[in-house]
């Protein structure tokens, strides 16, 4: 088949200002820079998703974590070892 797949000679356009510029398909061009930029797009949409899962996973975590130290102001040391308890000191008499 005669012209298939082959355009022939790029076209030349004159500038006018002496310069004679060849015009070229950029298809290609485009193409890949369309594929590079659609790489590190998606790589920065991963490296969100990644973080916002690990945010919300430290924020239910922190919701599930039990306090291990009470706060109720009761005294459990019923064995009485010594140091477990802070000894009470006599106020001193002048």
């Amino acid at each position: 088949m005669p012209g298939a797949g082959h355009r022939g000679a790029a076209r030349a356009r004159w500038l006018g200002s002496g310069l004679l510029v060849e015009e070229v398909d950029n298809t290609v061009t485009l193409i890949i820079l369309a594929v590079v930029g659609g790489v590190i797009g998606f790589l920065i949409f991963i490296l969100l998703v990644k973080k916002f899962i690990a945010f919300i996973i430290k924020k239910t975590q922190e919701k599930k974590k039990e306090c291990l130290v009470s706060s109720s102001g009761n005294d459990n040391t019923e064995n009485g070892l010594p140091g477990s308890k802070a000894e009470e000191k006599a106020p001193k008499k002048v």
